[in-house]
């Protein structure tokens, strides 16, 4: 069968229709098991007054009354995949539904469940017929299903799906033309249910459009998305799906600025919500490229302290804006905590910036990771007598490696130290800790991200050169070649890694002159695929960065990010995360 050819890695050929090798290939890249049971999701008792759910019940309860027969389930879900309800008379196909989790409150996304006419609908955004050995899953193996979306009639919003299902011997191809007018009933009826909302949605953005042809707008719900020419050009290759959601946070945390981009250009957002009597009905959005201060459009950015960049190399827009920050952190006089990924260049960041300080004084350094080993008066004594003795900065790392009672202790002790000295604090995130404790970080008064290499793809070749060179009067010459080709990569080991890249291939080359040969094997050659846009770029890091923050978890990766699961796995795919 083409579905066994699949699984095993073989050619299907043209035996398989095109909308369900998709899926297949979809829950493939998902992980999704292809034999059962399958333990999906569940999230109890979800909204049964909904607008979307009323206006499904007004369409099916009455022609699902008239079908007379008990071969027949219709199941709804919205457009996250959650199943909201279903109608059916027959007790085995009511069990054989419940066997397979097809019950409300249960998520019946591609993503987990495979490929069904409701999950599949949802990803296609067309009518969905999935025959028997069709479903990716064999738990379906002995039904068959038809399903359709439900479209917004106006915004084109995807609402959710339906699906008229039964056993593969008692499915009837006529159901077809059937699912697709009533997918469309509901979305009139939904057309007049949020009528309210929309029309005074569309009176917002009107009213800001009129105000200048220059202004890009977009107005926006959880359904609809109305944007001016300029506005759509301005949004092109942007996940719209992604924008929404960002802007509904917004909203929720009562923020009216939103940086959508962060890269060069830089695109930001004005957000004006637009409410009804009864309810929220939106936002009206106004981008602009730049900045959020009109009288400083078409400023040219400020650029990075010369005296950090000269230590501190690299111009990437990620890093130009640590360097301001740390620059006024510096001159502010106070304690700075320093945080990020593994490998990102924290410690030889504090190093630096407290040379900028010092001058030729140089500093003092202590590990705090080890150092806490000992009894805390022992190693908080050594931190007085460099506060004391000395009027140089000094630098404490390892911080995230003491436990609960030394950092207790530490902040106390930070609390009480009088010094001369100035700290330079570095703490790592990762899997045991995804932010430095409250308590730490109220005792700096400045706390910077150092961000990871992913945001910095356009350092990478003055890092090299910066690696290579080590401090020698004469730097050995790095192939352009070799720069380009490591430019390629993801670099989830941060600067740390691709220092040890570097470093083999001078060892390799002897020293002198490094080209393609003398890399490691595995980075001889340019990673395969399309060169991201900037803003795909900041948009891969922010997920990456979730998955790490989740330990994977796609799940609570994708409530962080603020986005639904199918459109993180949509992302993953787009952006070449694997």
């Amino acid at each position: 069968m083409a579905r066994e050819r699949f699984l095993a890695g073989d050619e299907v050929g043209g035996s398989v229709r095109d909308t369900i090798l998709r899926s297949w290939q979809r829950c493939a890249a998902a992980g999704v098991a292809p034999s059962g049971p399958h333990q999906l999701p569940s999230y109890g008792e979800l909204d049964s007054e909904s607008a979307f759910l009323r206006a499904v019940r007004a369409v099916i309860t009455p022609i699902f009354a008239e079908m007379q027969t008990e071969g027949v389930a219709v199941l709804v879900s919205d457009a996250e995949g959650r199943l909201l309800h279903r109608w059916a008379e027959d007790r085995s196909i009511l069990e054989a539904l419940d066997e397979v989790a097809a019950a409300p409150g249960y998520d019946c996304g591609e993503q987990y469940a495979g490929t069904t006419a409701l999950g599949t609908v949802l990803e296609e955004r067309h009518p969905v017929a999935v025959r028997g050995a069709e479903h990716y899953s064999d738990v379906y193996r002995e039904i068959s299903a038809f399903g359709a979306p439900v479209i917004h009639p106006v915004s084109g919003t995807l609402e959710g799906a339906i699906d008229f299902v039964s056993s593969t011997d008692r499915a009837s191809e006529l159901v077809i033309p059937l699912v697709i007018r009533l997918a469309s009933e509901i979305g009139e009826r939904l057309l007049s249910g949020y009528a309210a909302a929309d029309r005074a949605l569309l009176d917002g953005y009107l009213r800001a459009d009129r105000r200048g042809y220059r202004r890009a707008i977009v107005a926006m719900n959880d359904r609809m998305m109305i944007a001016n020419p300029l506005a759509d050009d301005m949004l092109k290759g942007v996940d719209r799906q992604a924008l929404q959601e960002k802007v509904r946070r917004a909203i929720v945390d009562g923020r009216r600025k939103l940086i959508l981009h962060a890269g060069e250009p830089a695109m930001y957002a004005t957000i004006d919500r637009v409410d009804t009597p009864d309810a929220l009905a939106g936002a009206v959005v106004q981008l602009r490229m730049g900045g959020f201060d009109s009288s400083r459009r078409g400023r040219v950015a400020p650029a990075a302290p010369p005296q950090l960049t000269a230590v501190l190399p690299g111009r990437s827009p990620a890093w130009t804006r640590f360097l301001e920050d740390a620059s006024a952190a510096v001159a502010s006089g106070q304690h700075i905590l320093l945080v990020g990924e593994p490998g990102a260049g924290k410690r030889t960041s504090a190093r630096r910036l407290a040379l900028a300080i010092a001058k030729r004084a140089g500093h003092s350094t202590l590990d705090v990771g080890s150092a806490s080993r000992r009894a805390p008066r022992s190693w908080l004594n050594e931190l007085n007598l460099l506060a004391a003795g000395h009027s140089t900065p000094i630098v404490m790392t390892g911080l995230e490696k003491a436990d609960d009672g030394a950092l207790t202790a530490l902040c106390a002790h930070l609390d009480e130290m009088t010094g001369p000295s100035r700290i330079f604090a570095t703490f790592q995130t990762g899997s045991r800790h995804t932010a430095p404790p409250d308590a730490l970080v109220a005792r700096f008064t400045h706390v910077l991200t150092v961000p990871p290499l992913r945001q910095r793809a356009d350092d990478i070749p003055e890092l090299i050169d910066a690696i290579a060179a080590n401090g020698q009067a004469i730097p050995p010459r790095i192939d352009d070649a070799v720069k380009r080709t490591l430019s390629t990569f993801d670099w989830p080991g941060n600067v740390r890694q691709l220092a040890d890249v570097v470093e083999a291939a001078l060892r390799a080359a002897g020293g002198t002159w490094v080209r393609l040969p003398d890399l490691p094997p595995s980075y001889r050659a340019a990673k395969s695929g399309r060169r991201l846009s900037k803003l795909e770029q900041v948009e891969r890091a922010a997920i990456i960065a979730a998955l790490q923050t989740a330990n994977g978890n796609k799940k609570a990766a994708a409530e962080d990010l603020g986005i639904s699961r199918a459109t993180l796995y949509r992302r993953l795919v787009v952006l070449d995360i694997t």
